[in-house]
């Protein structure tokens, strides 16, 4: 093998490895983006095809966040009134906070 021949297959090597990189760092971006905004980061199945990656992507970055139900787990659109799976009324739910309890350290006899 001749040494520009060898240079030449370095060269695509690191080009290929640089490209995969970015390819996956697309993808945990799309997972990332879909756990963040409470959808389901299956989505990305889609992303095996690199035009798929770009149109999940797309679709990910515009659909709105869902908003978690306290009572049943579900998700339900941002601006939900009600669950759509239980009827849990959002806009009368008071936040939930446990109680805060004080920490008494074991006595000593």
């Amino acid at each position: 093998m001749r040494d520009e021949d060898a240079i030449a297959l370095v060269v695509m090597m690191v080009i290929g490895v640089i490209v995969l990189a970015v390819y996956i760092g697309l993808v945990v971006l799309g997972v990332t983006i879909a756990k963040r905004k409470n959808r389901s980061p299956h989505w990305m199945w889609f992303a095996i095809h690199p035009m798929g990656l770009l149109i999940t992507l797309i679709v990910m970055a515009c659909l709105p966040p869902l908003r978690r139900c306290p009572n049943c787990g579900n998700a339900s659109n941002q601006y939900a009134r009600l669950c759509g799976f239980c009827g849990f009324d959002f806009a009368m739910a008071q936040p939930y906070a446990p109680p805060q309890e004080a920490y008494v350290p074991p006595q000593r006899y």
